[in-house]
């Protein structure tokens, strides 16, 4: 059982040493397979100090979600070993096995091992990862905001994006000066894309790819005198007036809903004033695709997207009592 020194922090218990590795494991690597399910070392180092808890991968979790919550350590990294957690509990499930009945009988009885799976799990992890770490529900729905929602668009704002993107090139980081400039010339662009525009609906698949260019750009800018946010708003009121007249169009309110959720930049800044005008059918459909996002984020427990949601729920449905 974990225990707990006089200040609150996280103690483990003395164990004996005995190496179990010839090596060094940084964690990603195959540590065993059963039934053509593989299992890492950092499964492995959690199914030994879930034998050390009396609620097994459940306190580990718990404990994780705890961190994740904190300010005083990496959320990121906390978000990261509990998507391993997840993942683990899930093939487990597959193989109907417990943790006990991965291990085998040296594993579990191993001190050594529990040392490091200890060390390795709270006071050094992650640094090299799993397909899991990385695909975090965080990561993974920030991702999904940006463009996952395009297939769904009459015209995908993919067809845009690569002519904007080369404007702004991928790895640059641009100080205040240079931001003027390169702000510019993607207003120019998407001007000239706009003026080329056969449609409406190209104009909206533009000006909806422009939005998640910048997003993407904002943290390699010195954007202190807003010349990028202005690009942004200009494309954002364009694209909501757009919008306004396909609104009941599949995946076009939903994605807009999904980037009002994970925007974090403070870009959107219309959006409210939107929703809250919408024509009552397609007020409808945006508490039908707003109940799916926030079941969603509840699952995930993650707060802060959370409580955007909610708030966008609540300016949808003020004009309506």
């Amino acid at each position: 059982m974990v225990k707990r020194d006089d200040g609150g922090a996280r103690r483990l218990p003395q164990p004996a040493e005995r190496p179990l590795d010839d090596g060094v494991r940084y964690g990603p690597e195959t540590w065993r397979e059963i039934d053509g399910v593989a299992f890492s070392h950092w499964d492995r180092w959690l199914l030994r100090l879930a034998l050390a808890e009396p609620r097994g991968l459940d306190a580990i979790a718990r404990e994780l979600r705890t961190r994740a919550a904190s300010r005083r350590v990496s959320r990121e990294a906390a978000e990261a070993m509990l998507a391993q957690v997840v993942d683990l509990r899930a093939r487990l499930t597959r193989l109907a096995r417990t943790p006990e009945e991965v291990l085998d009988a040296e594993e579990r009885a191993s001190g050594w091992l529990l040392k490091k799976a200890w060390k390795r799990v709270w006071h050094d992890g992650p640094n090299r990862r799993t397909d899991a770490m990385h695909n975090t529900p965080r990561r993974r729905l920030w991702a999904h905001a940006l463009r996952g929602n395009w297939a769904r668009f009459p015209v995908s704002p993919a067809r845009f994006e690569p002519e904007l993107r080369r404007v702004v090139g991928d790895h640059a980081y641009y100080d205040y000066r240079a931001t003027d400039l390169v702000a510019r010339l993607l207003e120019g662009q998407v001007d000239l894309l706009g003026a080329m525009a056969a449609s409406d609906l190209e104009r909206l698949a533009l000006h909806r790819a422009a939005m998640t260019v910048i997003i993407e750009m904002m943290n390699r800018v010195d954007d202190s005198l807003a010349d990028m946010s202005e690009v942004f708003a200009a494309s954002e009121r364009a694209y909501l007036a757009l919008t306004r007249d396909h609104a009941g169009l599949d995946g076009i309110l939903r994605d807009l809903l999904d980037l009002a959720v994970w925007e974090d930049y403070g870009l959107l800044r219309g959006v409210g004033d939107f929703l809250g005008a919408l024509q009552e059918e397609h007020a409808d459909l945006a508490v039908r695709e707003l109940s799916g996002i926030i079941a969603e984020l509840r699952r995930e427990r993650l707060d802060d997207q959370l409580a955007r949601a909610l708030m966008l729920r609540k300016v949808v449905l003020a004009p309506w009592g």
